[in-house]
């Protein structure tokens, strides 16, 4: 598991393990019983769960910290789209642990927040969140619950698959391993009966979910479930050195390494086989604290997105 995905499923379990508490709870409690803050020194497991609630504040959770403890807003997270209790949502949390850790470390860049929301605005004390476009947040329920319940329970499923709008359905029988979301996508990996070999499909496209009849000889997954998707789905990878003022772009020293730059004020952050897509869109987003990037093709690239949304906020304001 990479340190991006260790430090989500940290945050997706501790989200949930709030989520699924009506009382704060204690930093030594966090440490005990969440995955991912045990063995740290009392002013290190503080440092960290102080940063996590922040980022998950950052992406719309209602998250507090305050003397030591640690809280969500229930009243200001609302789950009416799956109908979760806060029991139901603590449960929710163990799809991490479907097969192995990890899996749905892809929540980082896909918005696994907003998988209790209701609607296309949030507000507490952050910006209103104005426009929300994730597969979790248009998923039939039913359909979700049928698949997480297939591969939690290890039972061969038969569904409808619909490649594309218009197109005939198709029959499938599949051994569910995990529901993976990666890019705003949420998928189903596992073993395709029929075809004889892994696959991918993306969880919008499936309905009319069955428990197969035959029922025997499932087939376990050879590698982590995320390893599959990504070697299907995966696009080009890059190396990279950007210098950034110092302090910032933590989702990039999680990629690599960070140094100390000549320059007073900055660091350099060297990172090796990332997804270029996502290197570009992080460095967009760092924009105003970054002041050089290498190679000069990427640097290109994130100048021409940030052109792109300048003349899409241009024409809002016209």
């Amino acid at each position: 598991m990479t340190r991006s995905d260790a430090m989500t499923a940290r945050q997706l379990n501790l989200a949930f393990a709030l989520l699924g508490s009506t009382r704060p709870r204690t930093q030594n409690w966090i440490a005990q019983h969440v995955d991912g803050y045990a063995d740290r020194t009392p002013e290190a497991l503080e440092k960290l769960i102080k940063r996590d609630v922040d980022d998950l504040r950052r992406v719309g959770v209602p998250a507090e910290i305050q003397a030591g403890e640690a809280w969500i807003e229930h009243d200001k997270y609302e789950l009416a789209p799956l109908n979760l209790t806060d029991d139901e949502a603590t449960a929710l949390g163990l799809v991490v642990d479907l097969s192995q850790a990890g899996r749905l470390g892809a929540f980082a860049r896909s918005g696994w927040t907003k998988i209790a929301a209701s609607g296309v605005t949030r507000t507490f004390d952050s910006p209103t969140i104005a426009f929300v476009d994730n597969d979790i947040i248009n998923l039939d329920p039913d359909v979700l619950k049928a698949v997480l319940a297939c591969a939690r329970t290890k039972t061969r499923m038969t569904f409808d698959f619909q490649a594309a709008p218009g197109a005939p359905s198709q029959r499938r029988i599949l051994d569910p391993w995990s529901v993976v979301p990666l890019n705003n996508k949420t998928y189903l990996v596992g073993w395709d009966c029929g075809r004889q070999q892994e696959r991918v499909f993306r969880l919008m496209k499936i309905s009319n979910i069955k428990k197969a009849k035959d029922q025997t000889d499932f087939h376990e997954p050879s590698e982590n479930p995320l390893d599959v998707l990504q070697n299907v789905l995966r696009g080009p990878l890059v190396d990279a050195t950007v210098e950034v003022s110092s302090g910032v772009g933590e989702e990039l020293s999680l990629q690599g390494e960070r140094y100390e730059s000549p320059t007073p004020g900055r660091d350099r952050i060297v990172v090796q086989g990332v997804e270029r897509d996502w290197l570009v869109r992080t460095l967009a987003s760092l924009a105003p604290n970054v002041y050089s990037i290498t190679p000069p093709d990427i640097q290109a690239e994130v100048l021409a997105l940030l052109r792109q949304q300048l003349r899409g906020q241009e024409r809002i304001e016209a």
